[in-house]
Parts: structure tokens; sequence; C-alpha cells
């Protein structure tokens, strides 16, 4: 694949992932653009066959959450299988306990607020 296809795709995917996250709760939607962003930033230089497990991972993810946010009553989110947990590498273990810390952490007055503000919309 060319460069710029290769970055177009690139782009064109992180877009529609951030535009996916704009119909989650705010919290969720803060994390997960972090995450996202930290991710794509942090996989710019990354050799090709890892760039090529990362953006089939990231379409799988962009596809699951938008046939979850297609039903409205369906919960988000998807549990890791134990053999993908079991390929993850020391650094990709300790991002995952990173994220779940911050997706279970009790939620700020201020954010409360923010999420309080979406449900009257």
């Amino acid at each position: 694949m060319s460069s710029v296809r290769h970055v177009r795709e690139v782009r064109t995917l992180y877009r529609q992932i951030l535009r996916l996250h704009r119909r989650l709760p705010t919290h969720f939607r803060a994390v997960g653009d972090q995450y996202a962003k930290d991710e794509f930033h942090r996989h710019k230089k990354a050799g090709a066959a890892e760039v090529q497990t990362f953006m089939t991972e990231w379409k799988n993810y962009a596809k699951m959450l938008q046939e979850q946010l297609a039903q409205e009553s369906s919960p988000v989110g998807q549990a890791l299988p134990p053999e993908k947990v079991e390929n993850l590498t020391d650094e990709q273990l300790g991002q995952l306990f990173e994220l779940q810390q911050e997706t279970t952490k009790p939620i700020s007055e201020e954010l409360q607020d923010l999420i309080e503000d979406d449900k009257k919309r």
C-alpha cells in the first residue's frame, strides 16, 4: 500500500472512531478519545506487521461499536477473550490495566454535571 493511501486510511479510521465516540456517554467518550489518540500516536512508527494487526483490531472495534450503538438499549463494550489477553505484551497489559482503572474510578462532581447535561439533551 502506498504511503499516502495508508496515511489516508489511518486518518479515516481515526476520525470514524472519534465520531462513534460522540455517541457514547461523556465519561466513556473522554476516556475513549484519549486512549485512541494515544494509541494512534504510539503506532506512528510501528513496523508493517504491527501496523496490520493494529489496523485490523481498530477496524474491528469501530465495527463492533457501530453495531452496538445502532441498538439503543444494548450495552456498549465486549469482554476480552482469554486468548487475546494471553497474546498481549507486558506494555499492553499495563495499558489495559490503566484503562480498566480509568473506566471504573468514581466520577468527579464536575464530570457528573456534564453527564447530567448530556442526559437533558
